[in-house]
């Protein structure tokens, strides 16, 4: 029995501790320099679904993260200066001794949206319905003024916009950092099998 026991508190420190770990970076991280805090991202792929998103100052440009192996990923850049998220989901899949985790965070679904300040998320994959307000693209993204302090890389071409409203929200992400970011009525389940947002 004893040993038994340590094995399921083995088990259960694997789940989390990622856990944790999940709910550390949504709570956010400073955003720093010119693209935002740059840290070496696990390369998990963090799904995220949302009923209603407004971004308002919206940059756009591509760019890479890295593994701590040193893998480089390209990514497409998106900063916020504020964003409101309403019905956020963010998930992502771990592999255990136990099968299939699934780490899955739901906020803003009460009426109260989740909103981030001067947020920067490295994308895989976007899909939804947008409306962009204002747009400017194939801009250099070292130009970029939306967002003050926060600019791509000379050469590359940029979008930006003063107001981007998209709805039926799906993404794909390696990294998020952000200056500030507020989660209502926040809940975090560790879940056993796939149950990802999408």
């Amino acid at each position: 029995m004893r040993e038994q026991g340590r094995v399921r508190w083995k088990r259960f420190a694997m789940i989390f501790i990622p856990a944790t770990a999940a709910a550390t970076m949504l709570v956010g991280a400073t955003v720093q320099g010119a693209v935002g805090a740059s840290f070496v991202v696990a390369g998990t792929p963090i799904k995220s679904s949302a009923d209603l998103v407004k971004a308002f100052g919206d940059e756009e440009f591509g760019g890479f993260v890295e593994t701590k192996d040193g893998q480089k990923i390209p990514v497409y850049i998106v900063a916020s200066g504020r964003l409101e998220t309403f019905n956020l989901c963010q998930s992502y899949l771990l592999n255990t001794p136990i099968g299939p985790v699934t780490v899955r965070t739901t906020a803003g679904n009460d009426g109260r949206p989740v909103v981030a300040i001067r947020q920067v998320i490295k994308t895989t994959m976007i899909a939804g319905d947008v409306t962009y307000t204002g747009i400017e693209l194939g801009r250099d993204a070292s130009t970029l003024d939306q967002i003050p302090g926060i600019t791509g890389p000379p050469g590359t071409p940029g979008v930006q916009a003063p107001k981007v409203v998209s709805r039926n929200n799906r993404q794909v992400f390696l990294a998020l950092s952000a200056a500030r970011l507020d989660l209502p009525n926040l809940t975090l389940r560790v879940l056993l099998g796939d149950h990802e947002c999408f």
